[in-house]
């Protein structure tokens, strides 16, 4: 493939920049080792959560949104890993690219929906409960896919799950977490947060991040999950002998879409997470200097 007469990069360039933007939160989190700024965001949600419950609370609980989040940012870096490593693959198989992006997509989700911007009061609390509920839901899903091919290990996410229970009723008196069917985690309320979808929570990241970036979760869903009209839209059709035979050309405007989706979920992410924490983000706004000046625009452009 390659770069276009419009502005669209290269493969090797575009590996570059994912390389380069992974480089860059690497740079930047280092400060995470010595704990939040005394003034942020995380400083003063701690502290809020230390008052507000009791003594004898689970240890940490007041870390566990933090630390959650900071996985799932951890987990979109080695996607975006991933997807340098297909632009450097010969030949660059398109739909690759496709369900890792949408993975860092709704990784970074789960960060804006634990660290979504909230009014200082009662933020702290609001955090635990999405914390809870983000660990609550992981159990559960886990328990029941266990269920269908190790008794054993079900037993064993059961144990875990109930310990969970019980402390979530330790601090809130009215949590409403059904356990019949996986298909009511959806309704689960702890105190008064609600349960978040990937999708829902995908949404909110684009919304608090991406101008006009309403429709992109489904973009990516489309192109992600089995559908013949989207491999139609890819793809070309050729005869070789009487044999059709379809193949999917590496077209420079949809794989630099691709990318800028994938860069902008690690550099928003990244960004939340150290705004959150009070840290600066030098490396990271050094890097943001160097894709085109149109991936921080509209994603319909």
């Amino acid at each position: 493939m390659e770069a276009s007469d419009d502005g669209d990069l290269d493969p090797a360039e575009l590996a570059d920049l994912c390389e380069a933007l992974v480089a860059a939160w690497h740079h930047d989190a280092v400060l995470s080792a010595s704990g939040a700024a005394p003034d942020s965001q995380a400083a003063i949600d701690v502290a809020a959560v230390l008052e507000l419950f009791p003594p004898g609370m689970p240890a940490n609980l007041e870390h566990a949104h933090k630390q959650m989040a900071g996985q799932m940012v951890d987990a979109i870096v080695m996607l975006l890993q991933s997807v340098a490593t297909l632009l450097r693959a010969q030949p660059l198989i398109i739909l690759g690219l496709w369900p890792l992006v949408r993975g860092e997509i709704e990784y970074a989700g789960r960060v804006a929906w634990l660290l979504e911007p909230f009014p200082a009061e009662r933020a702290g609390a609001r955090r635990v409960a999405r914390a809870l509920l983000e660990q609550l839901s992981a159990l559960q899903r886990q328990r029941f896919t266990a269920g269908k091919w190790n008794p054993a290990q079900a037993k064993k996410f059961k144990r875990n799950r109930d310990e969970l229970l019980g402390r979530i009723a330790m601090l809130f008196d009215d949590a409403h977490t059904p356990m019949e069917k996986p298909e009511q985690i959806e309704h689960w309320r702890i105190g008064s947060e609600t349960m978040a979808s990937l999708g829902k929570a995908s949404k909110l990241f684009l919304a608090l991040n991406v101008p006009n970036g309403d429709a992109i979760y489904d973009v990516l869903s489309d192109n992600t999950h089995p559908s013949v009209i989207s491999l139609a839209l890819q793809s070309t059709l050729s005869g070789d002998n009487g044999v059709t035979v379809w193949s999917y050309p590496a077209i420079p405007r949809v794989v630099n879409f691709q990318v800028r989706i994938g860069c902008i979920a690690l550099y928003k992410a990244a960004l939340t997470i150290l705004n959150y924490f009070g840290f600066p983000s030098v490396a990271l706004a050094q890097w943001a200097a160097k894709p085109p000046a149109h991936w921080f625009g509209s994603l319909s452009e």
